[in-house]
Formats: structure tokens, C-alpha cells, sequence
């Protein structure tokens, strides 16, 4: 089955110099929990190249509702409020995609 109006988001998270091991199990862990939540589709993280510090997590649910479902599970505030720490900036930038065909 085909999902209609999948919510796909790319989430980019910009590590401390001594903080990237931590921040690199951190999001880990997190992806097996979300990979099991019912409206998600996918949950890839990686780094980038040349850029050991930099984390870009690609993410799809199943629709909006399924989105809104895992942005207000428990396990998501506490993955933030540990990293609010170990990361530059407020937090992971988020960018929302839509499809071209």
C-alpha cells in the first residue's frame, strides 16, 4: 500500500567538537526506537562527509497524524533535552520536503 501524503523532514544537528561520540549513540538509539513506531517509514542517520560534527537524519511517517504522533512521544523530548547540550545552536534545524512528481 502505497501511503498518500507521506511527511518526510530531514533533521540536521551540528555536534561539539568533544561531544560527537556521544551525540552519535544518542541518535542510534533513538533511530531503533523510532524505526519501531507505527507511522514511520524510514529514520537515516548520517554523517557528513569531511564533516565529523555534522548529523543529518532523513525521516518519512506515514502522514501528517503519524508525524504529529512521534514529535509528541516521550522518547522525543528527552532525545532533545539531552542534546540541547551537546549541540551548536538551538537544537536540530529542521527542513520539510515535498515531492516533485
Amino acid at each position: 500500500m502505497t501511503d498518500i501524503n507521506p511527511k518526510a523532514v530531514i533533521a540536521e544537528v551540528t555536534a561539539l567538537p568533544e561531544t560527537v561520540e556521544k551525540v552519535r549513540g544518542l541518535l542510534c538509539d533513538y533511530g531503533r526506537i523510532v524505526r519501531q513506531e507505527p507511522g514511520n517509514r524510514a529514520f537515516a542517520c548520517r554523517q557528513v562527509d569531511g564533516r565529523p560534527d555534522k548529523f543529518v537524519v532523513y525521516e518519512v511517517y506515514a502522514d501528517q497524524a503519524a508525524f504529529e504522533t512521534h514529535l509528541s512521544a516521550p522518547e522525543n523530548a528527552r532525545l532533545n533535552a539531552k542534546l540541547g547540550t551537546l549541540v551548536q545552536g538551538a537544537g536540530s534545524v529542521l527542513t520539510f520536503l515535498i515531492p516533485v512528481e
